[in-house]
């Protein structure tokens, strides 16, 4: 299993409507930059590209990467704001289902709340849990239900009218109380048009969080000795641009000592693996 996940940023500006098609043929150009980097998993954000289940399975396929992709899925006549995981082989891994929706969601765009059942999904590199926007940086439970059950990466996917800037903060907490990595990817800046008004949703800022890499528990001894700050754990904070960023996420810290960390910190929590 890998220690290493090389991962892309996909910090997309999409159309003013939501739900317009163009949506996914711009995010299936912004995935082509995926080509060629050795990419094992592309992360979109919430509700981008909204549609394409179809053409996003064939992407992964082409370029040989699990994708992460923010779109609506339609149960007779529910729809759910929804990450979804395609593996390499394009086969849908798995689906989580946002639990805590605002007010515009469920007006304006007809969304439902999942069940608040939290699941990890397992991948090459381990286990993968994707709680989508609020339901991550909003609540701690979420976190810690994955964490609980093996987690060894989070990602939230999100997108902002407000509070864009308690996001850091917030995901920084979830980072360390539950020693695990976390991707966070925004959208680009960008007005959407819901229900005939226009939203600002402020753009940008998408991050890796992570634990020092630690080899050694001399290593680890250390460094608890010496924390006084978390602020050394944002790897990449992305400026508001759209773009593609690559980079290496650390995963055999936080699985080497999560447990070390819980007991001499005197954190009451149980693995349900």
């Amino acid at each position: 299993m890998k220690d290493t996940v090389r991962v892309a940023l996909i910090q997309g500006k999409p159309y003013p409507e939501l739900d317009d098609p163009r949506n996914v043929g711009h995010a299936i150009t912004l995935l082509e930059k995926c080509r060629g980097k050795d990419v094992d998993l592309a992360c979109l954000p919430e509700y981008f590209p909204w549609a394409g289940d179809e053409i996003l399975a064939d992407m992964a396929k082409k370029l040989r990467c699990y994708i992460i992709a923010g779109l609506v899925e339609e149960v007779g006549d529910e729809r759910f704001n929804t990450a979804t995981l395609f593996d390499r082989s394009g086969t849908i891994v798995g689906r989580q289902r946002k639990a805590n929706l605002t007010t515009m969601e469920r007006r304006h765009l007809g969304i439902v709340p999942g069940d608040s059942t939290y699941k990890v999904f397992d991948t090459e590199f381990g286990k993968m849990g994707f709680p989508v926007s609020f339901d991550f940086w909003g609540q701690p439970r979420a976190a810690q239900i994955l964490t609980d059950h093996g987690a060894d990466l989070i990602i939230n996917q999100s997108i902002f009218p407000i509070l864009k800037a308690h996001w850091k903060q917030s995901a920084l907490v979830r980072a360390f109380e539950n020693f695990i990595p976390v991707v966070g990817i925004n959208t680009a800046g960008f007005n959407s048009r819901v229900g005939g008004r226009v939203y600002r949703h402020h753009g940008g800022n998408s991050i890796i969080i992570q634990p020092p890499r630690l080899i050694s528990r001399d290593d680890f001894t250390l460094w608890l000795r010496s924390l006084d700050s978390l602020e050394g754990w944002v790897k990449v904070e992305l400026d508001e641009r759209e773009q593609v960023y690559f980079s290496e996420v650390d995963l055999g810290t936080t699985r080497k000592f999560r447990t070390e960390l819980w007991h001499r910190l005197g954190i009451q929590r149980h693995r349900l693996e």
